[in-house]
């Protein structure tokens, strides 16, 4: 059965986990000693502050990361290192985390998920390029779901999920590459939802 849970979240969430659990090495030990961190598929939502033990065992075990720039911001948890995990190997996807978010937007998570990413890299010493929304939109399709199996990405094998967006009212006079055109969308957010396909099968 698959597992999902919190994981560094903030710092006096590690606290109450330490007073909780004195035996255990760290957080992610809390769960690794249940077999619950990677034995079974997991997900981690957060992990803003970690050991590098701790981001090694992720990685090893190929733990998918939640990451939750709009809750992360509303509670006030932190700035998570998501262009560090990106880059660097890490299982990672986008949540919206309504707990603590305030939309399940994911075109509005992925505009937080870059300027959280920009505010980190200003705030932390200028490491780690912030992330592009290309990167947050790769997080927010296939970066989260290779933990499903085949979906997030138009390739043969993989499931027909799709949304068919009219942008005719986001007019300019100049023409946009794709790229460009998925970033002014998610930013702008004012087009037409005219059709949604999960697996195939059309939804509207």
């Amino acid at each position: 059965m698959p597992a999902q849970s919190h994981l560094n979240e903030n710092l006096s969430e590690i606290e109450w986990v330490k007073a909780l659990c004195p035996d255990k090495r760290d957080y992610c030990d809390t769960y690794d000693a249940y077999g619950l961190l990677g034995d079974v598929p997991t997900v981690m939502a957060h992990c803003i502050y970690g050991t590098e033990r701790e981001k090694q065992l992720l990685k090893d075990k190929r733990v998918m990361i939640a990451h939750c720039p709009t809750s992360n911001s509303n509670v006030i948890a932190g700035l998570c290192p998501a262009a560090a995990y990106l880059r660097g190997g890490w299982e990672i996807g986008l949540g919206s985390d309504v707990a603590g978010g305030h939309t399940l937007n994911l075109f509005e998570v992925m505009v937080y998920t870059v300027q959280v990413s920009k505010m980190k890299w200003m705030l932390e010493g200028q490491k780690d390029h912030p992330l592009s929304m290309a990167e947050a939109f790769y997080m927010a399709t296939a970066g989260g779901g290779r933990f499903f199996g085949k979906v997030g990405l138009f390739e043969p094998g993989y499931a027909f999920d799709a949304l068919v967006l009219d942008e005719s009212k986001l007019a300019s006079p100049r023409s946009f590459n794709p790229a460009e055109r998925l970033e002014r969308y998610a930013y702008q957010g004012n087009g037409l939802l005219k059709a949604k396909y999960v697996d195939g099968r059309r939804m509207l």
